[in-house]
């Protein structure tokens, strides 16, 4: 062979090179790994990657090029793929947290699959690496949104009861009480002008008290729709009846309410937020549903308190819950996030011609 020529592909030479050669191309740090954890063979990449740092001579071992550990993986910080292996025969992957020659960490996901000899035995694994610092970094910031999301909707859910409270409050405290003083004025004008009043005059006055007496009516239903005083004063499944009886006067639909009162009540943001849920359920029943029948019912078992609203009605694919633009699909995404903001879960089953079923559980 002549000085300076490529060595001849046969060669001994380049047939042991071959296979550093065809790793180096790869973009992912690659390592072949014995039996007794000796590195046999690494890529550019992971000689970049590794704890040594990519200047430094080939780690012998896996957990020095990885973990700047003396020992082996203790299985807990770092499971050990080789041993996952070994164990299976089949490859692992899992999820490491990895140190750079700088000491900085990074968390990789590690792919292992055995290698296996001439004469089918397990000489160890083939590992690639992947960083996921990145992804496990959004996933965590994506938690923490997700969390402060959660803990804002349950906050605007109590400012929301508070703002209906004080209106419920001033609705009775200024406008009832005015009505009731204009009720009573034109009560006296009616028995002053009784003989004196002509046949018109007379019928203005009975007109102005059904108007005052519808729009006390309405007040009052208003302001038991804004903070229902029963759910106050005797609890969650009292207000159920009281709400589940105006339903059905309003929408010919039969509604029953079963269960008994919990021994306990429950704190005053969770039992608003059960009867807010009810009053949604109700309301898709009403606009979607179709049904001619509605059960509503509260059970308490080993701590965990159980809200269900079932109907008869045409029902719809839950898996398909519809485009959060839609009314009922605002609907079930409202219920939900009541129920998460108060620690519990929501769960719609329902099939196309069997009816509806909202579930919602909360722990005490």
């Amino acid at each position: 062979m002549h000085q300076g020529s490529i060595p001849d592909s046969e060669s001994p030479q380049v047939e042991r090179a071959l296979p550093q050669l065809i790793i180096d191309g790869l973009a992912e740090p690659i390592m072949v790994i014995g039996t007794d954890y000796r590195v046999r063979l690494m890529n550019r990449a992971a000689r970049e990657f590794s704890s040594a740092g990519a200047e430094a001579p080939q780690p012998t071992l896996c957990y020095q090029a990885s973990h700047w550990r003396t020992e082996p993986c203790d299985g807990v910080e770092h499971p050990c793929p080789l041993e996952q292996v070994r164990q299976t025969g089949q490859p692992v992957t899992v999820v490491h947290r990895h140190y750079q020659a700088d000491g900085e960490p990074r968390d990789v996901e590690v792919i292992a699959s055995p290698l296996w000899g001439a004469d089918g035995s397990f000489e160890g694994i083939i590992e690639s690496v992947r960083d996921i610092t990145q992804r496990k970094r959004d996933e965590e910031a994506l938690q923490q949104y997700a969390e402060r999301l959660r803990a804002l909707t349950a906050r605007l859910a109590e400012v929301a009861e508070i703002e209906r409270q004080r209106l419920a409050r001033e609705l009775h405290d200024q406008v009832g009480q005015n009505l009731t003083a204009l009720g009573i004025n034109l009560n006296i004008m009616r028995a002053g002008l009784l003989d004196r009043a002509e046949g018109q005059m007379t019928s203005r006055l009975e007109d102005s008290l059904s108007l005052v007496e519808k729009t006390a009516e309405r007040i009052r239903d208003l302001m038991a729709e804004l903070r229902p005083s029963v759910l106050d004063d005797y609890g969650l499944l009292s207000a159920l009846h009281w709400y589940g009886e105006q339903f059905a006067a309003r929408t010919n639909i039969a509604t029953t309410v079963e269960g008994e009162e919990l021994p306990h009540r429950l704190p005053a943001h969770v039992q608003s937020a059960l009867f807010r849920i009810a009053q949604e359920a109700l309301t898709n029943v009403a606009k979607h549903a179709q049904a001619s029948t509605v059960t509503i019912r509260v059970d308490e078992d080993k701590g965990r308190v159980c809200l269900t609203v079932t109907d008869d009605g045409i029902g719809f694919d839950a898996t398909e819950r519809g485009e959060p633009s839609s009314r009922m699909g605002y609907g079930l995404l409202t219920m939900s996030e009541r129920a998460e903001a108060v620690g519990g879960q929501c769960l719609v089953r329902s099939y196309p011609g069997q009816g509806t079923q909202v579930i919602v559980e909360v722990v005490r």
